[in-house]
């Protein structure tokens, strides 16, 4: 059974970590205790897949309990001798999580190459796992270690905080371009081209960003009624207020007196349930033809350093699927550097264009085209093609 008050005060840790990335560093930190572990990271996977899964680049971007000779290491090397990550590629893809024991044995693990020069090392034991989202040739996901095995309560534990993880990991990068001041918060989002309303703990607009409040005056499906949202239709309505309820009470703290029953399938082809508080959710709110049905997506908020909001318990961001994006080369231009040319070519390529389309629609030449874009995957750090659109798609406001 999950301990509610360790659990609760993960939680708030955990959502204030969306708008003050340094707090995701005190929950790993807060998580391991919790769990008895020596270490934890979140972690990112590049992977070829064609038959054989061939592990080929690897970030650890937030960790705690691991030497910085042993950060550098794996992800300059044994990344790609990580015969975990590769066993679950290759045979527990559909599992949200899972303990070591179950993906390799003791006399298979002793005969690694990263066990031999890289576990016995840096005193790094048995391991459990959570898969936070996945791409093709694309997982991200967070790894523990301690000396002795993992088992129930901590994969209890583990499912607990898996919704609310990848609730927080997506709230953060739309969050992660804000400058740390109030004033900054309706220019910045809006230049993002994110709709975004904060809801206080009684389900009122505290404030919002001027693409919301538009699109809450236009009164399209969805308006604003005594300072609350107010959806045209009851059942929306009622769904609505639902995910509201639920995201406050946790964003303040008291997620855990209404519990929900959550569950992930673990390595193993075995079900670990577990109480947790809600995390909100997403919908669809309809609208008048020929207007796509409104996205809705209501996350609990715990206001940080970035965005002092004290009466702030939730987030709801708005998306409108009828709208058509602007350009991503002003964010990449801020982000990155990037030149006005290199940025005009990350857009086409982001389009579908093959390089040499891009080229020709350029009017340059293939090999300028090339160059150009070897500059692009330089300045932002992605490896190759795929990695830059998976950027781009992952910039706040992208469609």
């Amino acid at each position: 059974m999950v301990d509610s008050e360790s659990l609760s005060r993960l939680l708030l840790v955990l959502y204030e970590g969306a708008a003050t990335p340094a707090r995701l560093q005190d929950f790993l930190i807060e998580l391991i205790k919790a769990i008895n572990a020596r270490g934890a990271a979140f972690r990112e996977q590049i992977f070829e897949d064609d038959g054989n899964v061939s592990l080929t680049a690897a970030s650890l971007f937030v960790s705690v309990g691991y030497s910085e000779e042993a950060l550098r290491e794996y992800t300059e090397y044994f990344h790609s001798k990580d015969i975990f990550v590769q066993r679950v590629l290759q045979h527990h893809r559909s599992a949200d999580c899972g303990v070591s024991q179950l993906l390799i044995t003791e006399h298979e693990l002793r005969k690694t190459e990263i066990f031999s020069d890289y576990m016995r090392r840096f005193e790094i034991g048995p391991m459990m796992w959570a898969k936070l989202s996945e791409d093709p040739n694309y997982v991200a996901g967070m790894s523990f270690h301690r000396l002795h095995e993992f088992g129930q309560s901590e994969l209890e534990m583990i499912t607990a905080l898996i919704p609310h993880i990848r609730q927080t990991l997506q709230l953060s990068r739309t969050l992660r371009t804000l400058e740390a001041s109030n004033a900054a918060l309706s220019r910045s989002l809006e230049e993002m081209e994110i709709a975004i309303s904060m809801v206080r703990q009684d389900g009122s607009i505290l404030r919002s960003t001027e693409g919301a409040e538009r699109l809450l005056a236009a009164g399209n499906g969805i308006g604003l009624q005594k300072g609350r949202l107010s959806a045209a239709f009851d059942s929306e309505q009622r769904t609505l207020n639902t995910l509201i309820e639920g995201a406050c009470r946790t964003g303040a703290g008291h997620g855990l007196e209404y519990t929900m029953m959550t569950q992930s399938k673990a390595a193993g082809n075995t079900t670990v349930r577990s109480w947790t508080a809600q995390s909100g959710g997403a919908m669809l709110i309809t609208r008048k033809p020929p207007l796509r049905p409104l996205q809705v997506i209501v996350s609990p908020f715990c206001s940080g350093l970035l965005m002092h909001e004290p009466q702030a318990t939730a987030l709801i961001q708005f998306s409108d699927p009828s709208s058509i994006p602007r350009s991503r080369s002003s964010v990449l231009r801020a982000l990155y550097a990037l030149t006005p040319t290199e940025s005009r070519l990350a857009d086409l390529l982001l389009q579908g264009l093959k390089v040499s389309e891009a080229a020709d629609r350029m009017k340059i030449t293939l090999e300028t085209t090339r160059f150009q874009l070897k500059r692009v995957l330089a300045k932002t750090g992605a490896g190759r093609q795929s990695e830059l659109m998976r950027l781009m798609l992952s910039l706040p406001g992208a469609p």
